[in-house]
């Protein structure tokens, strides 16, 4: 009976509380919001505790809860999963874990407020503690008081967890569904990563060295839970043995090309099944004894890398294993032979790796879209469809498509056709789009660099930077109006916003208006750059990759080098400008080479190389000093270093304890180079941007066989300023090209000229002759010498010129082809035509020159076969 009257009195609460229609017209309609989460935390409806805290929630100081949390955003669903099943306690529970996250007021406490400035939402938090029940208030207390202390900063636990590269955010996916067991779970976690004292422990070292960081961790461990430190620990043991040794299947795996990282990217989200998810896709693809299973033997023979697949494994996580097995079948039949996708993908030279980039982030819809999207390219007979036929047609090369596709995933056929019809119309004509960049030498690779990793945006990416550079007349805009004003080109700023993908068109706005006000005109940014001669074109090689960070690093630069009167600070001082006479200085050119590719490091690369170069007192370091008194120039270490970036400071320090002792004399490394004839400047274009294959050059020259062969190419009359000129920068691969160049140059014996060696000075070519003509051409140098050859000699090219000898001799034949690198022999055909018919009879436009401008023969000729202008830093140095 007692029953009975309770389950009565409840239903007339409840009705009373969802409210009549003329009580409803006066106050809010309150819904079933109430009698849900009352059935969550306490149970069965009816009951008297179901019925008390009912009437708390309606009537009683949990109806002003209510409203607060609402107030505030807080979906009632979400405290429900975390306080479900609390039971007779769910008042007290619900109570203790409000007033945890609320004042007296109804304002945030520090409690939320801290949470939410290290990004940790609500959402993030619910995750964790979902299920948590009665013990939510205390789950969610101790959580934060192991992250921030009573004052409200960052704990030891935070700022590890922090410093490399994880936040909350990323701990809390981990620890989704933990429970009650949060606290213990992340303090576990946290105690296999880091020692007391915050130091990385020997788990985390050895991934680090191994390619993996947290980061690629907690998206791997995502969703383990409470179990994310055994898993993390088993995990681990998969990888590496107790001393951090790599394990066999770790071994097997970078052995055939796989990485951690590649391995990580697949696992992503596997939680607390990734152990069993990486054993059973090891397993697919080896056995016991590291040999490839039939699976990867087909790929192999078949030409298709274990990379190219894993790319495309990219996020499968559990269904790793199954997913790979449906793209196998989609590749192969029964037989192991190529199925019609492979054949007509490799038919039109469509290669698997541009499918991959495209399929990045698919998953497991990864065979679903690969033949969506073969079969937008080909028909059912396997031909070329329209789109396909276009795209070739007009010269549009699928690399760039795919690049700027990439990671476009299941999203890709309609991404493709929709960034299609953008550039084509229904009868495969280029629209206005295409047009226009191509009328203004904008190339595809351009833009695929700008918007690389578009995605399933790409159109619309694509779309709004067009319409920042064109009009719809396709006129240039402003922008680059004003752009090229100050030389920079569009391949200036495709290498600075390079990757910025989706927000390219924020990113190349912010920057032009850093740059650039309202009427076109520089801003106090850019007049202070070309107060100091500083260009765009140098600042632009600083930024190369900062992306959609770029406005934010010029500023960051900027500030840096300049105080808010564009005067320059220190940093600037002590490079560029001598306190002393005939003191040197780096020029801006010099520090752009060096800090290229800095990227979004670039404040930090300049002041960490500035305080190795100089001192406090703004002298010149020991470091710097003992280059300069061994005759070092700045422009040569910035040969040397070009493009350290962010290893700017650590290259030098490194090149100076090769070059020099603990009291900046000269080591006998270095001295051997300068007893060999070597200076400073053949030393650095030589190793132009390798300074750290210095040690292996020394070994190659004064030791072994190799000293022999270098002694000889000495012996043979070209010198190490003719060396450093023909390979430079080719730093470590030298060798073998080297060794090349000795055998076409000298005998077997290496005390003889070859025939071909012997032909050209016969001539009057001389070594330093033919050092000049074959300045950058690098490792293929030998190759070109043969073929210039054949050219000079069987096709007798080089007896017409010097039958002109008013006009041509070896020395001016040298100056034209100098630094011509690869394009020599393609350049002296076309000044061969130009001048000789196959007889060896002069040409009428010779004849024409020679009558008309004798003393401007060279001059004209060199400008018609180089497509520029001589000028005089285009001598060869003698």
């Amino acid at each position: 009976m007692r029953n009975t009257k309770s389950s009565s009195a409840s239903r007339k609460r409840k009705r009373s509380a969802l409210g009549s229609d003329a009580a409803s017209s006066k106050r809010p309609r309150m819904d079933d919001e109430e009698v849900k989460l009352a059935k969550s935390l306490v149970g069965k409806e009816g009951t008297p505790a179901f019925t008390r805290f009912l009437d708390f929630l309606i009537t009683g100081e949990g109806a002003k809860y209510l409203k607060i949390m609402r107030e505030k955003g807080i979906n009632l669903s979400n405290v429900s999963s975390i306080l479900g099943r609390s039971g007779a306690a769910a008042p007290k529970a619900f109570e203790e874990l409000f007033n945890l996250w609320f004042d007296k007021n109804g304002n945030k406490t520090r409690y939320l407020t801290n949470l939410e400035e290290k990004g940790v939402n609500m959402s993030n938090m619910f995750s964790m503690l979902s299920g948590a029940g009665a013990n939510a208030p205390k789950a969610f207390k101790d959580l934060y008081d192991l992250w921030f202390d009573a004052e409200g900063n960052s704990t030891q636990y935070l700022t590890s967890l922090e410093g490399n590269g994880v936040s909350l955010a990323n701990m809390s996916s981990i620890l989704n569904g933990a429970r009650a067991n949060a606290p213990s779970a992340f303090k576990d976690l946290h105690s296999m990563w880091f020692d007391e004292n915050g130091k990385k422990t020997k788990y985390i070292k050895s991934l680090q060295k191994a390619g993996i960081n947290l980061s690629n961790l907690s998206n791997i461990l995502n969703g383990a839970g409470a179990s994310a430190p055994e898993t993390f620990k088993n995990l681990y043991h998969e990888w590496f043995d107790d001393r951090g040794n790599k394990t066999f299947c770790l071994k097997t795996l970078e052995r055939n090309g796989i990485s951690l990282s590649n391995i990580s990217n697949i696992l992503n989200g596997s939680g607390s099944n990734s152990v069993e998810a990486f054993q059973n896709l090891y397993g697919c693809w080896f056995c016991s004894t590291g040999e490839q299973t039939s699976y990867l033997q087909n790929l192999r023979e078949k030409g298709i890398s274990l990379p190219i697949i894993s790319s495309i494994l990219s996020k499968t996580g559990t269904r790793a294993f199954e997913t790979f097995h449906d793209l196998y079948d989609l590749f192969f039949d029964r037989d192991r032979e190529k199925t019609k996708y492979l054949v007509n993908l490799e038919k039109e030279e469509i290669n698997l790796a541009s499918m991959s980039s495209i399929l990045n982030g698919a998953g497991l819809k990864a065979p679903k879209t690969f033949k969506q999207l073969y079969h937008i390219w080909f028909n059912s007979k396997g031909n070329k469809s329209q789109y396909l036929e276009t795209l070739q047609k007009e010269g549009v090369n699928l690399t760039n498509v795919s690049s700027i596709l990439h990671g476009a995933g299941s999203d890709a056929p309609e991404a493709f056709q929709a960034l299609y019809n953008l550039w084509f119309d229904g009868e495969g004509n280029k629209t206005q789009y295409l047009k226009t960049l191509e009328k203004e030498n904008i190339s595809l690779a351009n833009l695929s660099s700008i918007l690389g990793a578009s995605g399933a945006k790409a159109d619309v990416a694509f779309k709004e930077l067009y319409d920042l550079w064109f009009d719809t007349d396709g006129n240039k805009t402003q922008y680059l109006q004003n752009l090229e004003k100050e030389g920079i080109q569009v391949v200036n700023i495709s290498s600075i916003l390079h990757g910025s993908g989706v927000n390219a068109s924020k990113a190349f706005k912010d920057v032009c208006d850093l740059w650039f006000d309202e009427q076109g005109n520089q801003t106090s940014y850019l007049k202070v750059l070309e107060k100091n001669q500083i260009n765009l074109a140098n600042i632009s090689s600083i930024l190369n990759g900062t992306g959609s960070s770029a406005p934010r690093v010029f500023k960051d630069l900027y500030n840096t080098l300049f105080d808010a009167n564009g005067n320059k600070k220190r940093i600037l001082k002590n490079f560029m400008e001598a306190k002393e006479e005939k003191e040197e200085v780096f020029t801006i050119h010099n520090l752009s080479g060096i800090l290229g590719e800095a990227g979004t490091n670039a404040k930090l690369a300049i002041e960490r190389f500035h305080n190795l170069c100089f001192t406090r007192n703004d002298e010149p370091s020991p470091v710097l000093k003992s280059f300069y008194t061994a005759g070092f120039k700045p422009n040569n270490l910035s040969a040397i270093l070009c493009g350290a970036g962010i290893r700017a400071d650590k290259r030098l320090r490194k090149l100076h304890e090769m070059c020099f002792d603990t009291e900046g004399n000269k080591t006998s490394l270095l001295n051997d180079f300068f007893d060999a004839g070597f200076r400073p400047s053949d030393l650095c274009s030589l190793l132009s941007g390798g300074s750290n294959n210095l040690r292996e050059l020394h070994s190659f020259c004064f030791t072994g066989r190799s000293k022999e062969l270098v002694e000889n190419i000495w012996k043979a009359g070209f010198t190490p300023q003719n060396i450093s000129g023909i390979f430079h920068g080719e730093k470590g691969n030298i060798y073998f090209g080297l060794y090349d160049f000795n055998s076409v140059c000298l005998t077997e014996k290496g005390n003889k000229y070859t025939t071909l060696l012997k032909d050209f000075c016969m001539t009057g070519f001389m070594p330093s002759d033919l050092a000049n003509i074959l300045a950058m051409a690098g490792n293929n140098a030998a190759t070109i010498l043969k073929n210039f050859h054949e050219l000079c000699f069987k096709k007798k090219f080089l007896n017409h010129f010097l039958n002109e000898e008013e006009v041509f001799t070896p020395k001016n034949i040298s100056r034209m082809l100098h630094r011509a690198g690869i394009n020599i022999c393609s350049i002296f055909e076309k000044l061969h035509e130009l001048c000789f018919d196959s007889a060896g009879n002069r040409t009428k436009y010779l004849n024409k020159l020679v009558k008309n401008h004798k003393n401007e023969v060279f001059s004209l000729l060199y400008e018609k076969v180089r497509g520029v202008p001589f000028t005089c830093s285009e001598e060869p140095t003698e």
